[in-house]
This record gives C-alpha cells, sequence and structure tokens, in this order.
C-alpha cells in the first residue's frame, strides 16, 4: 500500500476504475524521482499523488498503460502501448515422496498468504531489438498479484522528418495514426486552443482531395471550429515539419504550435 502519510491514503479503493489521462515521468513512477504528473483536463497534480493513483489503477485489468519517449524539451519522439506478456504453461511440480511433509515451523512464501502488497512498478529491457528505428522493446511490472508483466515496443513519432510507416490509405486515419498525433499534440493545434486531442477532428494539412496524404506529417488534431477556420481563405496553415504548425491570421500575424511539452 502507499506511505501511510500519502495524500489519498485509504481513500482511493484498490482496482478503482476511472476514464482519465494520467501521465506520469518513469522517475517518478519508479520512485527515483519526485516530479509532477499530470492529469488531462485537470492540470499537474503532486508526485506523490501521482503514484497512489498509478498503483490503484495498477490493481484494475481495464488499465492501459502506454510509455512516451520525449527529448530534452519534453517533446514525444516515441511512443508504445502496453500488451500483457502471454501466458506462460505452469510448470510442472515434482510429486514429493510417500510419507513426505512439511518441516516443523514451515510457512508460506511471502506473497502467498493472501494480503494486499502494493505494486512496486519496474521497466526493464526484454533484450529485443524493437521496431525499426524506434527505442526498443521493455517490460513494465506492476508485481500485483495474479497481473501478468505489459510489453510495450515502443515506435518512433515524426517530429522532423517522416518515414510515412503510418500512413492510411484512406481519408480517415486508423486508429494507432489518430493515437499518435493525439499523443503529439495533447490539445488542438490552434495556437489559442487548449481543446484535448480526443474531442478534436484530425485535419488534414494538405486536403486530402488535393492529394495531402492521412499521415502524421500531413494532419494533427483540430476542434471543429479551428478546423473551420483553416479552410476560411482569409486565414492560412502550415505543417511546416511533421510537428510544428504555423498560423497566418487574416491581417498577416503568424504565430507557431510546437508539439505538446510532458513533465520530465
Amino acid at each position: 500500500m502507499p506511505p501511510a502519510g500519502g495524500p489519498l491514503a485509504g481513500l482511493i479503493p484498490a482496482g478503482f476504475a476511472a476514464r482519465i489521462n494520467l501521465t506520469v515521468p518513469l522517475t517518478t513512477l519508479l520512485g527515483l524521482a519526485d516530479r509532477p504528473g499530470q492529469l488531462s483536463g485537470l492540470g499537474p497534480v503532486d508526485p506523490a499523488l501521482a503514484r497512489d493513483l498509478a498503483r490503484s489503477a495498477a490493481r484494475s485489468p481495464e488499465s492501459q498503460w502506454c510509455i512516451t519517449v520525449t527529448d530534452g524539451h519534453g517533446h514525444a519522439i516515441g511512443h508504445g502501448c502496453a500488451r500483457p506478456e502471454p501466458k506462460k504453461p505452469p510448470a510442472r511440480r515434482a510429486k514429493p515422496p510417500p510419507g513426505a511433509h512439511d518441516p516443523p515451523g514451515a510457512h508460506d512464501p511471502p506473497g502467498a498468504t493472501g494480503g494486499t502488497s502494493s505494486p512496486g512498478f519496474s521497466f526493464t529491457g526484454t533484450g529485443d531489438q524493437g521496431p525499426p528505428g524506434g527505442y526498443g522493446s521493455w517490460r513494465l511490472a506492476t508485481a500485483v498479484p495474479g497481473h501478468r508483466d505489459l510489453l510495450v515496443r515502443l515506435d518512433p513519432l515524426a517530429t522532423g522528418t517522416c518515414d510515412h510507416r503510418f500512413a492510411a490509405a484512406g481519408h480517415d486515419p486508423g486508429v494507432q495514426l489518430r493515437h499518435l498525433a493525439n499523443i503529439r499534440h495533447g490539445t488542438c493545434t490552434s495556437p489559442v486552443c487548449r481543446r484535448p486531442a480526443q474531442q478534436c477532428d484530425f485535419e488534414h494539412n494538405i486536403p486530402y482531395e488535393a492529394g495531402g496524404k492521412t499521415c502524421l506529417c500531413n494532419g494533427g488534431p483540430k476542434c471543429r471550429h479551428d478546423h473551420r477556420l483553416k479552410q476560411d481563405p482569409r486565414w492560412k496553415a502550415e505543417q511546416l515539419t511533421p510537428g510544428t504548425f504555423r498560423w497566418t491570421t487574416p491581417t498577416g500575424r503568424q504565430y507557431t504550435t510546437e508539439p505538446t511539452r510532458y513533465p520530465i
């Protein structure tokens, strides 16, 4: 369990389910640093609270875990979502000889008594090279009894150049393309809008009908208002690099938006 003095000690039920996006620096999750986390739509959260929320979420099999790699500025440059490790066949136990029994004073091994131990996160490499050009393959363990470890392969996220590996063949982006676009920009790419990317359209910078790709290098999240505003001929929105947008107003003023800066 979290330390007795934790901010939500005894208040967060084990395995609670909630529809929130909690972003926590890996060093905070592992207890190596005390850097704040962030709740989508709410803002920064205290490191101890972030760990309490993560520990409680780890007890629910419905929780989804993703890992984002950032550069020195906090911009996302790699990302992957975890999946449970494949089940292993149970190990065969040797049959005890006739008349064998536990020695006097024997007891169950630690963790076998049914108590509620606290999840202890660990993050280690699997030895797999991972996706080409990516950041390897990793194992995320929560130490929750009965829960399998999670495996995550970290794909590169286009910010400077793009190899179109996640491009869709048609107009609509696939689930992974939309998800990666929303990771790169956590809000609408307008310089004055903060609507969460999950509530935005995937908008093509060069229209699909004009030959534009459905790809990270030609699109990003825009709320419906700014999606329509960009189509106004008096306005101009350019995607200078896969992660950078420049807006020009009818008066000629220019504003540049960069990818989301995550806590590091």
